[in-house]
């Protein structure tokens, strides 16, 4: 028997909405009503409520509130993601940024490179990074520390991240050499999957974090920090204030990319546009 379909009205939409964006800071206008409906049916099926002003009492309520939001975030976050999505940065990464790390510390005393993936979905960015500082020291025959910090919203992208497991079909497109050199393959011919190898496992580490936080629980600034195609589901005075917040966890000489279709015009920010999409933290002191 079909499930019926559950629908939700136009006030109640707009009231879940408005709570979303103050919490996560994504838009939410009338025009994604339809798929909010679409992917909140399996929710309501698995809660056995028939109504979204059932589902609503229990997304409000003071006892519920923080759980379910924190579950909601499972349904309202978009995770497209790929392995070596934009390569033209991770072109940039290995023949700009990396090359002028090694330069700057001829002393051969390399100090820990720290990078930040954020809105990492499920984890594909934060080892691509890996994959790419892994190769370069292969190549280079140089070592250094590194570590990837990778975050999001979504407990069940989280989850995913911390496997690294992932469909074979996903690693189609990179070289054969990387794959042998990266990855572990399953022994299941029905449905094979890949493994992200311990070596770069090790240098990731997953946890969750709102970028809508009032503080950022970090010790410590990062060499290069990778905030792609998350801009875009924020209005422009939350783009400024999470921007704030991230170029404060950046070091100054420090790398930001965001996505090809993202724009940080007119924001007036402490950075410095150096390739499409990539910026550079400046010192204003002074200016």
């Amino acid at each position: 028997m079909k499930s019926e379909f559950i629908e939700i009205s136009d006030e109640l939409f707009l009231k879940v909405g408005k709570m979303i964006t103050e919490k996560y800071g994504i838009k939410m206008p009338l025009e994604k009503k339809i798929m909010f409906q679409s992917r909140l049916q399996r929710r309501l099926r698995d809660l056995n409520i028939g109504s979204f002003d059932e589902y609503a009492m229990r997304l409000f309520s003071d006892n519920n509130k923080s759980m379910e939001f924190n579950l909601l975030a499972d349904f309202i976050s978009t995770n497209k993601t790929e392995f070596f999505r934009e390569k033209e940065h991770f072109r940039f990464l290995t023949e700009k940024i990396l090359p002028e790390y090694i330069e700057n510390n001829t002393s051969n005393l390399f100090p820990e490179w720290n990078l930040w993936s954020a809105g990492c979905s499920s984890g594909q960015e934060a080892y691509s990074i890996g994959i790419q500082i892994e190769e370069f020291m292969r190549l280079s025959g140089i070592q250094f520390k590194y570590s990837i910090l990778a975050t999001d919203i979504s407990g069940k992208m989280l989850r995913f991240a911390r496997e690294a497991v992932y469909p074979m079909e996903q690693v189609d497109e990179i070289p054969i050499e990387l794959k042998h050199r990266y990855f572990l393959k399953s022994k299941n011919s029905k449905d094979p999957k890949v493994k992200v190898v311990k070596a770069i496992r090790e240098r990731v580490k997953v946890g969750y974090l709102n970028l809508m936080d009032g503080l950022y629980p970090f010790d410590t600034q990062f060499d290069v920090i990778f905030l792609r195609n998350t801009l875009i589901y924020f209005d422009q005075m939350t783009q400024l204030k999470v921007l704030t917040k991230v170029l404060g966890s950046l070091k100054t000489g420090g790398y930001l990319f965001i996505g090809h279709s993202e724009s940080l015009i007119n924001l007036h920010l402490p950075i410095k546009s150096i390739a499409p999409s990539v910026y550079i933290k400046i010192n204003t002191e002074g200016l």
